[in-house]
């Protein structure tokens, strides 16, 4: 057994995380002064590799592999995100180490020939936006009727929300309408405006302040 994995199992100060969503397991601890991770696929499948974000600029320092071999994509070690490529059974499991120990993984997606598979892990506003922007435009491209459908339910559910937005001149059919077209920067965009609007600054407060119970079942989150 690898000795930080020994280490981060018996370690009486380590901290550590769990998160299941439908697609990746992930668990985090610190060891030292640096943080492992450990990211097992539960989609059900082979995956042909991941993306991963940080909240902070990153080291990656080692990487393993149980159930297949993925390499990063650039190469680069340093950064914010990463893509890794290559292949990875049904639970297979890779450990990645980083720098700082307190940087905290943001968004966690495996990926399957190009496209997202399963359900991802995400931890940061931010990261919770562009998984919901990109949900919403794949939903869009593929079911237009559902999506505009789901979207005057989504206001029916909020008409805190929807009052609002017609104060500031933007009534919930306009909002509706600009959606069906518009690109996935416009949408975040909006996403954005709504979180200053209301003083939002964290994923806990986004999502006390709105129902997104809608969205997030039509989109497997």
């Amino acid at each position: 057994m690898k000795r930080y994995l020994l280490v981060g199992l018996l370690a009486v100060v380590l901290a550590s995380t769990l998160a299941l969503a439908q697609g990746v397991q992930v668990k985090m601890f610190t060891v030292g002064n640096r943080a492992i991770g450990f990211f097992t696929n539960l989609t059900g499948a082979a995956v042909t590799g991941f993306h991963i974000e940080f909240d902070q600029p990153v080291t990656l320092l080692y990487k393993v592999e149980a159930g297949g071999f993925v390499q990063n994509v650039t190469g680069e070690t340093e950064g914010i995100a990463f893509d890794f490529a290559g292949q990875l059974v049904s639970y297979a499991t890779v450990e990645l180490d980083w720098q700082p120990a307190s940087a905290k993984v943001a968004l966690f997606q495996w990926v399957a020939d190009g496209q997202p598979a399963g359900a991802p892990y995400y931890t940061t506003l931010s990261a919770f936006l562009k998984v919901l922007v990109g949900g919403l435009v794949a939903l869009r491209e593929q079911a237009p009727e559902q999506f505009g459908s789901l979207l005057e339910s989504f206001f029916a559910a909020n008409p805190d929300l929807g009052a609002a937005l017609a104060e500031a001149g933007i009534p919930a059919e306009m909002l509706i309408a600009s959606l069906m077209t518009a690109p996935p920067e416009g949408i975040m965009n909006l996403l954005l405006t709504l979180v200053e609007g209301f003083g939002i600054q964290t994923l806990e407060d986004f999502l006390a302040v709105i129902d997104l119970s809608l969205l997030l079942e039509a989109l497997g989150l």
